[in-house]
């Protein structure tokens, strides 16, 4: 699972979706240190494709930041059926 804030969050989303067939979620938050609206992208892919991201975002944005965590388990479309 990743979280990526990057101003160019939509070209990095479409890259994702382009490159790797997944999706990802804008979510709309508040950047405390400048006090700025910012958009975080949240992704959930396999490890596998975590190098992929981290490379098309360091590629768009070299000034995104990222944070990686494992998930546990995933449920849903492109993962686990429930």
């Amino acid at each position: 699972m990743l979280f990526i804030v990057s101003d160019k969050y939509e070209e990095i989303s479409k890259e994702i979706s382009d490159k790797l067939g997944r999706g990802s979620t804008a979510i709309n938050a508040t950047g405390m240190y400048e006090k700025a609206d910012r958009k975080i992208l949240w992704c959930v892919v396999s490890k596998n494709e975590v190098a992929k991201i981290r490379e098309i975002a360091n590629n768009i944005d070299r000034n995104s930041f990222m944070s990686i965590f494992n998930a546990r388990e995933v449920y849903g479309m492109g993962f686990k059926k429930i």
